[in-house]
């Protein structure tokens, strides 16, 4: 058999014959490319296997880049080197999943689990950043380095979506882990760190929220449903979709009864201001009616959001969110003692993790809780030059 210096022209072009031909490369002995006289091109790695010269299939030409066969050539001729038989391992291989019928399974198992923005999300993703990449690859063949070239590339683009498509692969590699698709600890996604992210949450100050209050007062007359939203969401730090979508069946006198949160069912205790507004609601009180009839069940209402874009101006509040009022809720919140498992339990977060980062401190409250801090170390320490009142122990 001819040995030649391998390249992807030369495997691309070479035409089958009348019987098999090997194209064994120059630069690395044992490695080639098998054309079968049907046309069929393999990658194939020939070597003496306890005492027998066996051939071993990598992958089709088509399936596999030539880089990349003649990388798995060197690792599996280094195995045979050792007194390994990689002979079984390519058997196993060839009935692990790929990650494109592997993604089929993950999809079936795990779609009842998921709300419906969760699972076109998912999908989104992997039709437009994962199954581009890693399709055709053996599931269990799928390393860091495969994950982080990829990650790589797809972050010089958009570096959020990266991100976001990342977290779905990590969690489907964990998934495949329990479901005994690839070994324990294998997850290739581990030790990769994400892009950094743009800092957009805020949190409004007590200025901030006498200014939206007179602006919301403003335009209560023109958008009076929008505006009542807006304050009950300020004030029980709800999600919008949570209060645009209630029913009165789920108010009773002490708390929002949320039927499918985000994070399931749940209870929002109500304070003695946010049931106020909602005793100030007019119309019938049929429990299957909704507060906000005009914006229940749409996406993107166009007079909320046009209500609030009036509103946020008015403020000079900048390019403030909705959902910023929820980081205002817990903000407030913590800087009025309260701890984070309280808060978290209030926001209907499941991690208390995620409360952290929901709860900002302004400068002004930093100031007073380094000054308290510091007062203590200093009378700790009879640092007396600051004025602070000691009394030295008695010399014995």
């Amino acid at each position: 058999m001819p040995r030649v210096n391998l390249t992807a022209r030369l495997a691309r072009e070479t035409k089958p014959q009348t019987k098999d031909t090997i194209l064994f490369d120059k630069a690395l002995p044992g490695f080639g490319l098998r054309i079968h006289p049907s046309g069929r091109k393999v990658w194939i790695v020939q070597a003496r296997i306890e005492a027998r010269s066996r051939r071993i299939v990598i992958a089709g030409h088509t399936e596999m880049k030539l880089a990349e066969a003649r990388r798995r050539a060197h690792e599996l001729l280094a195995r045979i080197r050792a007194g390994q038989n990689p002979a079984e391992d390519i058997q196993r291989e060839k009935q692990t999943p790929t990650f494109r019928a592997f993604a089929e399974e993950y999809l079936r198992r795990c779609d009842p689990q998921w709300k419906p923005s969760g699972r076109k999300t998912v999908r989104i993703y992997l039709k437009a950043r994962l199954l581009p990449a890693f399709a055709k690859m053996p599931l269990d063949r799928i390393g860091p380095d495969d994950v982080a070239a990829w990650f790589d590339a797809a972050s010089k683009d958009k570096p959020g979506a990266a991100n976001r498509a990342f977290e779905i692969l990590r969690a489907m590699m964990y998934r495949a882990e329990e479901w005994g698709m690839r070994e324990r600890g294998t997850n290739p996604c581990i030790g990769i760190a994400k892009n950094p992210g743009k800092k957009v949450a805020r949190f409004l100050d007590t200025d901030e929220l006498a200014r939206l209050g007179r602006s919301l007062d403003a335009h209560e007359a023109r958008w009076p449903d929008a505006a009542t939203a807006i304050r009950l969401l300020a004030l029980t730090g709800c999600r919008r979709s949570e209060v645009l979508n209630l029913r009165w069946r789920n108010i009773n006198d002490e708390a929002l009864n949320l039927e499918d949160s985000k994070t399931g069912p749940r209870a929002v205790p109500l304070g003695k201001a946010a049931r106020d507004v909602i005793d100030a609601l007019a119309g019938p009180r049929d429990p299957d009616a909704f507060l906000f009839p005009c914006f229940a069940g749409i996406k993107d209402p166009h007079k909320f959001v046009t209500c609030w874009r009036a509103v946020r101006k008015h403020a000079a509040l900048g390019k403030l969110r909705l959902h910023d009022l929820r980081h205002t809720a817990a903000s407030q919140a913590v800087m009025s003692g309260e701890n984070l498992p309280l808060v978290g339990k209030l926001l209907g977060h499941r991690r208390h993790r995620t409360t952290a980062g929901y709860a900002h401190l302004d400068d002004k409250h930093l100031i007073k809780v380094a000054d308290n801090i510091g007062t203590i170390i200093a009378k700790a320490m009879a640092y007396v030059s600051i004025g602070i009142e000691y009394c030295p122990k008695e010399k014995k």
